[in-house]
């Protein structure tokens, strides 16, 4: 008789210890909870919390967990169970659950100022009894991003021969700062272009523009920047100056992992003539060859158009339509 009254004293002593013993959760940022580990699952770690009660810890939120010997609930012996507590524990555990809220992603990544590069190339060709053409599409691009500034310069050139005359031979340069201010959306830009194009009246054509910017959309998926500014262009044969404004804008859509579509406008109005205006448009789409993205398929359309031109007898548009291969380094 007496042994089956010290049972349960000892069982007492043995419960009333047990929060001195606690295991711990590390959670991901540093903080610990400590308590009593109560279940476990593939998802989540249950703990009972002196302060927080009953709380369920995501498997993701957890650094390492430690669980001292000797936390189990010491079970008290049949003999010394009452039909009250029979009856307790079949009933259902409604100890409320406190979910812990899922740590806040990581701040993105800081520009580090590196240059990146990409090269293009693409070529076709075709030739039978009576004729043969060549076509020839190179471009380099050259990026470097700062907290402070984003330097973009970029070259592209066209060839074209038709049984052995040339059709086309036209070089675009375009250089790009933009001045990137803090807390804002808004930008400041500076761009000079450079133009040569053995078909056209002018051969050379240099240009220099500034304004304001403003990244409307600017997340890791989608970019869309528009620019807007003032400046002029210079045509080495005829030194001619003409005033001209300069509405932009530049799209990247990240479609997936291998995929990504851009477009780009640059419109130039003539300041000094009334519904005169000339424009470059491109789209691009690329498509990764390899696991690191680093060779990609390349698709696009280059228009050009020159208000000016139809009147000499030409055509105003200048549509290029090219297809290759891309290496960023």
């Amino acid at each position: 008789m007496t042994r089956i009254h010290i049972l349960p004293s000892i069982a007492a002593v043995l419960l009333v210890a047990a929060p001195a013993l606690a295991d711990s959760i590390t959670l991901v940022g540093g903080n610990v909870l400590t308590g009593k580990i109560v279940s476990e699952s593939d998802a989540a770690v249950v703990l009972d919390h002196a302060a927080l009660g009953r709380i369920s810890v995501a498997r993701a939120q957890i650094a390492s967990i430690e669980i001292t010997p000797g936390t189990a609930a010491v079970a008290v012996p049949p003999a010394a169970e009452t039909k009250a507590e029979t009856k307790a524990e079949t009933k259902p555990d409604t100890t409320p659950v406190a979910v812990l809220p899922a740590p806040a992603p990581p701040p993105p990544a800081k520009p580090d100022g590196k240059w990146r590069y990409s090269l293009s190339l693409g070529f076709t060709g075709s030739k039978n009894d009576t004729n043969s053409s060549k076509d020839l599409r190179t471009a380099f691009d050259a990026r470097s991003e700062t907290e402070q500034n984003r330097t973009t310069f970029g070259a592209e050139y066209y060839f074209k021969s038709t049984d052995g005359e040339n059709t086309d031979n036209n070089l675009l340069v375009r250089g790009l700062e933009e001045f990137l201010f803090k807390d804002t959306n808004w930008e400041g830009f500076v761009q000079g272009t450079y133009q040569y194009d053995e078909f056209q009246d002018w051969e050379q054509r240099a240009g220099a523009y500034a304004g304001p910017g403003y990244r409307l959309f600017d997340s890791d998926t989608f970019k869309l920047r528009l620019r807007g500014g003032a400046g002029a262009s210079y045509e080495f044969s005829s030194s001619t100056w003409t005033p001209e404004l300069l509405f932009a804008d530049e799209l990247i859509w990240k479609l997936n992992d291998r995929s990504v579509l851009r477009q780009g406008l640059e419109l130039y109005p003539d300041l000094e003539n009334s519904g005169e205006y000339r424009f470059v448009a491109r789209v691009d789409f690329e498509v990764a060859l390899t696991a690191k993205n680093d060779l990609k398929a390349t698709f696009g359309l280059r228009d050009e158009y020159d208000s000016y031109v139809e009147s000499d007898g030409g055509t105003s548009n200048d549509v290029k339509i090219y297809g290759g291969i891309k290496l960023d380094f």
